[in-house]
């Protein structure tokens, strides 16, 4: 198991590479000029000597291979540049928005277990009854539809129609947890809802499993209650 960790996580390293090198010449092969877009290409603003300053400032006049080994060990060092748009230092950028990314992300993981493992539960237990079709429909549903429309009917759905949430904005949630916890439901559900589909299909499976072992039935042949050989022995 550990050769395996470690085979796997060295393995991350030309992924990572490879993906990083497809990133940078991808957005050098589109078209267009991103000091024409910072000057002002559409208001006519923009002259050749105010964008030969700001190429030779973002590092466009260098060879494509000498901007590529510059931005890749800034990648190492963590220095990703600065916003073309905001003027701040990208990692900044990333650091302020990442207790709000973990949190939505510890969110929708949560919410995910709380649906996945009763509906797998009350899936294998009422196999082939019209309630685990029901809920084969709910998880191949969730593997499905794609996350960006699921969100906007989520939207369009709970926040416009039937008003059951306040508007989207953020509240911290050690300062205001009940507000904070209503912000987080929608994003949450709308992340959450294909890992609980991917969960329940997969705790269906291996409760079936388990409740075909020969302990299971022993346990049912001695008389036991069916909720005692499901919470004691099922596990």
């Amino acid at each position: 198991m550990r050769d395996y960790i470690i085979r796997r996580i060295l393995l991350m390293i030309p992924t990572l590479f490879g993906a990083l090198t497809l990133i940078f010449f991808i957005m050098n092969i589109f078209p267009g000029d991103v000091a024409l877009m910072i000057l002002g290409e559409e208001t006519g603003q923009a002259n050749p000597e105010d964008l030969a300053r700001l190429r030779a400032q973002l590092g466009f006049d260098r060879p494509l291979y000498v901007q590529y080994l510059s931005w890749l060990w800034g990648v190492v060092k963590l220095d990703f540049g600065t916003s073309l748009w905001t003027g701040v230092p990208v990692f900044e950028e990333i650091w302020v928005r990442l207790p709000i990314t973990l949190t939505l992300i510890v969110f929708s993981v949560f919410l995910s277990m709380i649906l996945a493992i009763p509906i797998g539960i009350v899936a294998a237990l009422k196999q082939d009854s019209w309630i685990d079709y029901g809920l084969r429909v709910f998880t191949i549903s969730g593997l499905s539809i794609p996350s960006f429309w699921f969100g906007l009917m989520v939207v369009l759905f709970l926040l416009l129609v039937f008003n059951w949430f306040p508007p989207l904005t953020y509240a911290v949630i050690y300062t205001s947890p009940w507000i904070a916890i209503q912000q987080l439901m929608m994003p949450a559900l709308v992340l959450g809802y294909r890992q609980a589909a991917v969960s329940a299909r997969m705790m269906r499976s291996s409760m079936l499993e388990v409740l075909r072992e020969d302990f299971v039935r022993t346990a049912r042949a001695k008389g036991l209650k069916e909720r005692i050989v499901i919470g004691c022995n099922s596990h």
